[in-house]
């Protein structure tokens, strides 16, 4: 028989918690343990309560679903996060696949979907809803054409990184300043960072230098 996985709910809205309580208890295989409108209350609830899988709303006034999954994979790390969202910002569902999430789905997800997203998660799986997916999959095509650097940008990072300035740059490639400084703005809109500090941060990130 298997083993019933414990569910811990958490979102500022109660009647939110509520409406998955309702759905969650129809399912076979799963017991919800706790429940709390405070992230903060919660992860101290962890500390004492075992779960496998914490569903969470992203956005929430004390704490962030985004801090709250980093918290969460330092006190249970064998907790596995579900987050739950009114939307599929682009940016917020990068930052929760980098805190550690291990699904996503919309708040304007039907039981069927959430009965699969919750029995993915219980077989040490992820799962990311239709949106969720197509939102990373146009935010990851978009990041990489805007990063896209060609070799002679890459070799001009790399003096600047040796703090060359344009016309130094310009003597050694044979080329204008002029140019060098259309290959500077190109860097930094393709990089999206503002100042040399910043590029170099960038770059050393990447491993371009």
């Amino acid at each position: 028989m298997a083993e019933t996985k414990r569910i811990f709910i958490v979102d500022d809205h109660q009647m939110v918690i509520d409406g998955l309580r309702l759905m969650i208890d129809g399912f076979n295989g799963f017991t919800i343990v706790g429940e709390s409108n405070d992230p903060v209350q919660a992860l101290g609830s962890l500390k004492d309560t075992e779960v496998d899988i914490l569903l969470t709303d992203v956005s929430m006034p004390s704490m962030s679903g985004i801090e709250l999954t980093r918290q969460v994979r330092k006190v249970s790390p064998n907790t596995r996060v579900l987050a739950l969202s009114m939307f599929g910002d682009s940016q917020v569902i990068a930052e929760m696949v980098d805190a550690g999430v291990s699904g996503y789905i919309l708040k304007n997800t039907g039981k069927q979907e959430l009965s699969e997203a919750l029995n993915r998660l219980a077989a040490g799986q992820s799962y990311f809803s239709y949106d969720i997916t197509l939102q990373l999959s146009r935010s990851f095509k978009q990041g990489h054409e805007e990063s896209r650097l060609t070799d002679r940008e890459i070799e001009i990072i790399r003096m600047i990184e040796k703090d060359l300035n344009n016309k130094q740059i310009a003597n050694q490639l044979f080329i204008s300043e002029r140019t060098v400084e259309t290959h500077r703005k190109n860097i930094l809109r393709k990089t999206n960072t503002q100042t040399v500090v910043g590029l170099l941060k960038y770059a050393y990130e990447r491993k371009i230098i």
